[in-house]
């Protein structure tokens, strides 16, 4: 009997297995589509004006690099403006602000929302209804960090994307720092994750793109008719992706855009600022799944992306659950074959059978890291060291992910924490150009 109940969970794992299979073949294929060469843009016919939004709590050490990758830029100065949003004119950063043209610090007017949502918004807000933005003649508004930098061909690459006719373009995430722990690059690598392994083919295809952080610009058309950024959950960036799968807003990637980002360093902060992602998708997907299922039900436009973005994490989810399931199935099979004092190797094989799940996972995980390494190669700057230790702890750090979960789950409140950064910008501003 014993046997023949562990035979029963060995056959349905088998049955999910080919279930996982099932479900994930579009997500092969974003991946094959990975490896082959990035969309191209037109030349753009016009150069647009655009307002550059930053957020800037408290970020005295990092704004200065931030706004001299700007002005470094080829793109023409007098086509776009900086602001930079702070809580307080007695911020250090409103000084450094002064130290560019074209660079304006903006003091919200109250702090009742703390989160870059709500400093969006007030900036956005002041701009539209003091009339600034229409006497500028804004056509896009791109968001940034104020630890981020920007290559020198940047908004040249962003300008084809909107004068091709996008909405709302993405950029390469890079990161600064990925030769400051396997922390740091394992958490840069689950933004190459997003970008090329999945954004990179929807750009193609689809159309509709999943926004990570920063790096991106809304169209003004857009941004007017809601009269500010009424983006409010915890992640604003998958918020605004979903409503644009929802309301048909024309998305897309640019993979010869690229700025860089600073990572956390420690578990701690990643953790927390994990949670916080967490949270926020759940927000999300209250907010929006069941209108984007009900969207697909009735209409034919874009129906498998408002699908793919409505089932959200699931393709993902079921084999990693089963593949947990199993091996806590099979874990528990082992005690009971011990107490039951069945034949040794029924038992043995139970606990066989564990460890292979295991093991299993995390040689998935490896393996996994080695090929988006190898995939990212020609972008990123990391050591052979750094990356080996990035490869051997990458399974732990996505491993992280369901306890995170967990707590998510259970925590009543998250709140949007900023994060300190160092203030040292190792990037080389390269530009990136098409083959």
């Amino acid at each position: 009997m014993y046997f023949k109940v562990l035979d029963i969970g060995n056959w349905i794992m088998i049955g999910l297995v080919c279930l996982s299979v099932l479900v994930l073949i579009y997500k092969i294929f974003y991946h094959i589509y990975a490896l082959m060469p990035a969309k191209r843009f037109p030349q753009a016919k016009f150069n647009h004006r655009y307002a550059i939004l930053v957020p800037a709590r408290n970020e005295s050490k990092v704004i200065d690099n931030l706004l001299k990758s700007f002005s470094e830029t080829d793109y023409p100065k007098e086509l776009y403006d900086i602001y930079v949003v702070v809580e307080d004119k007695n911020d250090p950063t409103v000084e450094i602000c002064k130290n560019y043209e074209n660079v304006y610090s903006f003091v919200r007017p109250d702090l009742e929302v703390k989160s870059k949502g709500g400093a969006l918004d007030h900036i956005l807000k002041h701009l539209i209804n003091s009339g600034i933005a229409k006497q500028k003649n804004y056509e896009a508004y791109f968001i940034f960090d104020a630890d981020n930098t920007v290559t020198k061909n940047y908004l040249l690459e962003m300008n084809k994307a909107f004068d091709a006719g996008f909405e709302l373009a993405l950029s390469y995430r890079n990161s600064k720092n990925w030769n400051n722990g396997w922390v740091a690059s394992c958490s840069a690598l689950t933004f190459s994750m997003l970008n090329t392994f999945q954004n990179k083919c929807r750009a193609r295809f689809t159309q509709n793109v999943l926004v990570s952080g920063t790096g991106f610009y809304v169209s003004a058309r857009i941004i007017n008719n809601l009269g500010g950024w009424p983006f409010q959950c915890l992640t604003e960036d998958a918020e605004i992706s979903n409503y644009a799968v929802l309301n048909g807003i024309k998305a897309t990637y640019n993979e010869y855009a690229e700025h860089y980002d600073e990572q956390p360093v420690t578990l701690k902060v990643s953790w927390n600022q994990r949670i916080r992602w967490i949270k926020g998708y759940m927000q999300v997907g209250k907010k929006y799944h069941k209108k984007l299922l009900k969207s697909a039900l009735y209409s034919k436009e874009n129906r498998f992306a408002k699908v793919e973005f409505a089932i959200n994490i699931i393709p993902v989810a079921i084999p990693l659950a089963s593949v947990i399931i199993y091996s806590l199935f099979a874990l528990v099979m082992g005690f009971v074959g011990l107490s039951l004092h069945v034949p040794i190797w029924q038992w043995q094989m139970a606990f066989i059978n564990f460890a292979a799940s295991i093991l299993g996972i995390y040689f998935f995980f490896f393996f996994y890291t080695v090929a988006m390494l190898l995939a990212e190669r020609e972008h990123i700057s990391i050591t052979f060291w750094n990356a080996l230790k990035t490869c051997i702890m990458n399974p732990f750090f996505m491993g992280l992910y369901l306890p995170i979960y967990i707590v998510a789950l259970f925590k009543k409140e998250v709140k949007w924490k900023p994060i300190e950064h160092t203030g040292k910008d190792v990037t080389n501003n390269k530009e990136k150009t098409p083959n």
